[in-house]
């Protein structure tokens, strides 16, 4: 087996810049030792050129696989580059528990949703992505482990293109415009896939579609308490849940199997937490709740020409129908980062192009500038495509880090504290216009309600974390909260 240096990771499978899992060392990749001691490679090259043989249309000549490269490394799968002689570059796609030992029945399922949803999109959109020659979700196959055989798409990394600091800055400014434009006009291709549940895509044994079935997330909450416990095991916990047929439920999904607190503050920011949550508006009555939507939007998963072009979206492990408040038109992760104190660490000298400790970031008022070009994307593509729905786009920037409050511990108090503070803020400017964001019509204004001094009292963080606890909440706060809350909602395309 080819040897396994440190510093070789896969360029877009949540492995790069803006990933808590990254490491340089070797520990991480004892996570690969068992599977890739159980994948049959010297049956690779045989089956795979005996696979792209048997593709319809392909050209027949003699033509044979050259190199098994090294392997390459995401934070679940192992790659193995395949290169035949005529330059055709393919990749094999292994889950890192995919050995007899670990691989469960809601692995397979969610391989085979995966391979299918792909070679769907690849059907019946034009967005860019890998093409999947071939899969098995079972060990019982000639390689020995369930595999995803793509092709491999040329292209440079987006963080790179976006954060490349030796180009002039209007040069970078229009090749990021060009790649959110394209971006969006990719993702507005997704609404096709509407659903009144929220899960995976289940399908026939010819790959067509039957319906929504349940999904696999990572439970973020379970790997946390294993550690704190002194547990060595590094290993990746999933949680399959659903379909679901409220949108408030996929919300709470890994929310609700969290181990309880003792901390005051942490029980009083998840009661919070459930109260913004309950509060985000459903889709109007001509929409169905539920969209196919790619499972990590984050700017790892999208390759780019030089000149900021889309080439693919890569890694759609885990896509499934969810809530539109965070379906194909929120906005790209790496967009609403300032709302997530936890992890955002732009600082002034990243404005003078200064090399950071960390990752590179944007500063607020340019993650602002380019939602606001991203949120005009979509409603021009939407535009183009039909009659428009109500965008759901600006409102992204809160719900997007709700659901990442939900799902992530570390991020739970810092995003709902930025919450609740910006919502303070509005409240405290007097006097509020009551809103109608419940998503089908659009805002309109419907009166107002003037806030006095004395109902401020006591409307800090601690104090309303503590009387939500002991379930002693003031009406006249709750009051404050929830107009706060959708005028949040209403202003999020200034935010």
């Amino acid at each position: 087996m080819a040897s396994i240096p440190p510093n070789q990771q896969l360029e877009g499978e949540n492995v790069m810049e803006y990933t808590s899992s990254d490491s340089s060392g070797h520990d991480e990749y004892a996570l690969f030792s068992a599977v890739m001691e159980s994948i049959r490679l010297d049956r690779l090259s045989k089956y795979a050129t005996t696979t792209r043989k048997s593709i319809p249309h392909h050209n027949r000549r003699a033509f044979h696989v050259v190199n098994i490269g090294t392997p390459i490394f995401g934070s679940y799968h192992v790659l193995y580059p395949v290169k035949f002689d005529d330059g055709a570059a393919w990749l094999l796609k292994v889950p890192a528990n995919g050995t007899r030992e670990k691989f469960r029945d809601t692995d397979a399922r969610a391989l085979r949703s995966e391979a299918l949803t792909m070679r769907l999109l690849r059907r019946e959109t034009t967005i860019p992505l890998p093409d999947v020659f071939a899969f098995s979700d079972t060990c019982d196959n000639e390689l020995n482990c369930p595999f995803i055989l793509i092709n491999h798409v040329e292209g440079n990394s987006l963080y790179k293109v976006w954060f490349n600091n030796a180009s002039p800055t209007d040069v970078v400014q229009a090749r990021r415009v060009r790649c959110l434009q394209d971006i969006a006009g990719a993702m507005v291709q997704l609404d096709k896939f509407s659903f009144n549940q929220g899960g995976s895509l289940h399908f026939d044994d010819r790959g067509f579609p039957l319906g929504i079935g349940s999904f696999r997330l990572v439970d973020n909450a379970a790997i946390l308490e294993r550690s704190k416990d002194g547990d060595h095991d590094e290993s990746t916990i999933f949680l399959e849940a659903g379909p679901f047929s409220n949108t408030k439920e996929y919300y709470t999904a890994l929310l609700d199997h969290r181990k309880e607190t003792k901390s005051t503050v942490q029980k009083g920011t998840i009661e919070l937490l459930r109260l913004f949550i309950d509060w985000i508006p459903e889709p109007g009555d001509k929409q169905e709740a539920f969209v196919l939507a790619h499972p990590d939007f984050d700017i790892q998963n999208f390759l780019v020409s030089e000149d900021g072009a889309l080439q693919a979206i890569i890694d759609w492990d885990g896509v499934s129908a969810v809530p539109r408040s965070v379906g194909n038109e929120r906005y790209p992760r790496w967009l609403t980062r300032d709302w997530n104190p936890a992890t955002y660490g732009w600082t002034e000298n990243m404005g003078r192009r200064a090399e950071p400790v960390g990752i590179w970031e944007d500063s607020p008022d340019n993650l602002r500038f380019y939602r606001s070009v991203y949120a005009r994307s979509i409603r021009c593509h939407q535009l183009q495509g039909g009659p428009p729905c109500a965008n759901p786009t600006t409102r992204s920037l809160i719900h997007e880090n709700l659901l990442l409050a939900a799902n992530d511990p570390p991020c739970t108090l810092d995003i709902i504290e930025e919450v609740f503070n910006t919502i303070v803020k509005i409240v405290q400017k007097g006097v509020l216009p009551v809103l109608n964001v419940s998503g089908d019509t659009g805002d309109s204004l419907k009166g107002e309600i003037k806030i006095e001094d004395d109902e401020l009292e006591g409307l800090d963080f601690y104090s309303i974390s503590c009387a939500l606890i002991e379930k002693r909440l003031r009406e006249h706060h709750r009051r404050l909260l929830i107009f706060g809350f959708k005028n949040l909602l209403s202003q999020s395309s200034t935010l």
